[in-house]
């Protein structure tokens, strides 16, 4: 069990140093072919983006830009998750409002993003439909996860409740709570990353007066890529704090598998 342990841990080590080669070979094929073609407009140098990087981070507006940003993603999320725990459980228990929602969340899954931002940007205000755009995306996945998570409990350990008859919140919290958190934490990850990205990109078309999208898209109107670069090296580095920050409880939801 012991080399075991010590095998994953080199393995673990290796991968981490052949992507970080990855990462080193990327830059410099990016500079050099920057260097090369010589136009900051097609393709900025890794020094433009940086120095691009300093004058957005230490402008009077970036921490806000940032704070209505990860606000927008946090809000549409969490309410994409109560949404979905609710109407999840309430499929389970009713075939008929489960069969009502499935249409709409393989549509609502079908649309691409930029219909979506459209269509939020026809019928609510530019503050409101970055948030509606990372709803939309967000609450189907979470729904269906929820709801497969039910769906899928083993009928013998129900079975096996029913003959030993155990209450109704013994079995809530021994069975159901457990399969849902975990199905939940499972893809909370890849949700929250998709929430933010959606969120940014509504920005980017609806223009609120604050958001990283909005920065974007005026970078894009002064023609400026490196800072555009800049906003998605930001944007990259934002992402990466928030799954690091998530990884406490991705093992605290996890620990019971141990």
């Amino acid at each position: 069990m012991k080399g075991f342990s010590i095998k994953e841990n080199k393995d673990q080590q290796i991968d981490k140093i052949e992507m970080a080669f990855s990462c080193v070979v990327l830059l410099l094929l990016w500079q050099i072919i920057a260097l090369k073609i010589d136009n900051d407009i097609y393709l900025p140098t890794i020094n433009q983006v940086l120095y691009s990087m300093k004058e957005i981070i230490f402008s009077s507006r970036f921490y806000l830009d940032v704070i209505f940003s990860i606000s927008r993603c946090l809000f549409s999320f969490f309410t994409a998750i109560v949404a979905a725990l609710t109407l999840g459980i309430i499929s389970y228990i009713n075939r008929f409002i489960r069969n009502f929602l499935k249409p709409i969340t393989v549509i609502t899954q079908s649309i691409p993003t930029m219909i979506v931002i459209v269509l939020s940007l026809i019928w609510f205000d530019k503050d409101n439909a970055p948030f509606i755009v990372g709803f939309a995306m967000v609450f189907p996945i979470l729904y269906e996860s929820i709801l497969d998570s039910i769906l899928s409990i083993d009928k013998g350990i129900l079975e096996m409740a029913n003959l030993y008859k155990i209450g109704l919140n013994n079995k809530v919290l021994k069975i159901y709570v457990p399969s849902i958190k975990f199905r939940i934490i499972s893809i909370l990850g890849s949700t929250f990353s998709l929430a933010l990205k959606v969120v940014i990109a509504g920005e980017v078309y609806g223009q609120p007066k604050y958001g990283m999208g909005t920065q974007i898209q005026l970078e894009k109107m002064n023609f400026n890529t490196p800072g555009i670069f800049a906003w998605i090296f930001i944007v990259v580095i934002i992402s990466f704090l928030l799954e690091y920050c998530q990884k406490p409880l991705l093992r605290r939801g996890f620990i019971w598998k141990r």
